[in-house]
């Protein structure tokens, strides 16, 4: 069936998408259709048995070509004829049938308007916003709807939440608190915004994000080694001053605000936080939180921006940043009370950070380990002037073996408290006797690896 499609040059085959979210869809009747395409002179629709649609279309110079679309889970008067080469939608929505032709994001390339006579065609190519038809000046409507798709790009949700999805998808959405999506409320969506109030965000997708490679490519999807696959959000946040660079008005190329579980790549939405109100409000990534505040006290000045935050991966250039949104937000008060939120924040993120938990305590064999990081910070030039306080053994001994079992020592861990100029905290190290053979081991600790940092509130470093 879809090779016979191919058949038709792609610019005859019509088929695209329209914005018609606020209309409620309706059933696709039986019978012959005109349609608004040049090449395509008639659709002839048969709603068959299965629930599944056949589109017979008559073509000029090729004849009949016929097409069966599924219908859309939880989208009634929508079908799909979806696989890796072609992505079309026939729909009825508020009695305006359109053929849709889509690319992997789902947003539209072309569109056809479907009518019972002449009057009722001309009416729906004019809620579809069609202006011509393909048989006049092919080349020019082609080339209009490209640039058009670059500017503002039109989408078509299989599967929205809610009517509100279908009117704003590929838009990020702010709010004054966290919203419920498929319920949000009028009253908790908001554009404008100040120091001091939290900022809450939705990203409404045009399909789940495993769908395609560059939704995927917006998880910052990584393969660590215990084999786990792990996910996370970052947004790029700018600033729209007058008379600036793109790199001028740039606040953050990469900001990481939510870790995503598995079950979130099914969704075709992302609820995130941009900005809390303190420490106490804070639902978003901690580290991302404190490094956003601290760069907009930075680069931010004492007035009113409208700023640009986008869905990114950090290495895309803004213009292909598909999924983004603009918010006002009023610094007229001080930047620097950004600059000290985020201090704040960082002291308050601090506190509630724990000391490691001791397995064991043994005097003799810290005072050892502590001998032996203070060796290792010699040859390190950044630590060298770092001033260690003790260590907490965090993993009692075991065998460690190599790749082949034979046994290489007895190990061991501990993490060591220090401060430094830059603040204070804790870290792993991992420790050695090596074995000597004959069931005998040596007698002194080798430090043998070198572990994750996390900071600490100096008070705790004692």
């Amino acid at each position: 069936m879809k090779y016979l499609f191919l058949k038709v040059p792609l610019v005859f085959t019509l088929l695209l998408l329209c914005s018609l979210s606020c209309l409620q869809a309706q059933k696709i009747l039986d019978g012959e259709y005109l349609v608004s395409g040049g090449k395509v002179q008639k659709c002839t629709i048969l709603n068959r048995q299965n629930g599944t649609i056949k589109a017979s279309l008559k073509v000029y110079q090729q004849g009949n070509v016929d097409l069966v679309f599924t219908p859309i889970k939880e989208r009634s008067g929508a079908y799909e004829l979806y696989d890796k080469r072609t992505n079309f939608v026939l729909v009825n929505e508020g009695g305006v049938i359109s053929l849709l032709e889509l690319d992997k994001m789902n947003r539209v390339k072309e569109k056809a308007a479907l009518g019972k006579d002449k009057k009722s065609l001309k009416e729906a190519k004019k809620k579809l916003g069609i202006k011509s038809s393909f048989a006049k000046e092919l080349g020019g409507f082609s080339k209009q709807k490209e640039a058009k798709t670059v500017e503002a790009p039109e989408y078509f949700v299989k599967r929205p939440t809610s009517d509100f999805h279908k009117k704003h998808v590929g838009e990020i959405v702010f709010f004054s608190s966290e919203p419920t999506v498929g319920k949000e409320a009028p009253s908790n969506i908001k554009k404008d915004f100040k120091v001091g109030e939290p900022i809450w965000a939705v990203a409404y997708l045009p399909a789940p994000l495993k769908q395609n490679k560059y939704l995927k490519r917006l998880t910052n999807s990584f393969y660590d080694a215990y084999g786990n696959w792990n996910y996370w959000i970052t947004i790029g946040v700018d600033k729209s001053d007058k008379d600036m660079s793109l790199k001028e008005n740039e606040i953050a190329n990469q900001c990481t605000v939510k870790t995503l579980q598995e079950s979130d790549l099914d969704k075709n939405y992302v609820v995130f936080q941009v900005m809390p109100s303190s420490a106490s409000d804070l639902k978003m990534d901690k580290g991302g939180a404190k490094f956003l505040m601290g760069r907009m006290g930075e680069r931010l000045g004492s007035y009113k921006h409208r700023m640009r935050i986008s869905l990114t991966d950090g290495d895309m250039k803004q213009d292909e940043e598909l999924i983004f949104g603009y918010f006002n937000f009023d610094v007229s008060a001080g930047a620097d009370q950004l600059k000290q939120m985020s201090k704040k924040l960082e002291e308050e993120i601090l506190k509630s950070h724990k000391l490691p938990t001791a397995v064991k305590k043994d005097g003799a064999i810290e005072a050892e380990m502590l001998s032996q990081i203070k060796l290792w910070a010699q040859n390190k030039r950044k630590w060298s002037n770092v001033r260690f306080k003790r260590v907490i053994i965090t993993m009692d001994w075991q065998i460690l073996k190599d790749d082949y079992g034979n046994i290489e020592g007895k190990y061991i861990e501990g993490n060591v408290l220090y401060s430094s100029d830059e603040g204070c905290a804790h870290r792993n190290f991992g420790f050695i006797r090596k074995y000597l053979g004959g069931g005998n081991y040596a007698s002194s600790l080798r430090q043998h690896t070198t572990g994750a940092i996390k900071p600490l509130s100096c008070d705790k470093v004692q």
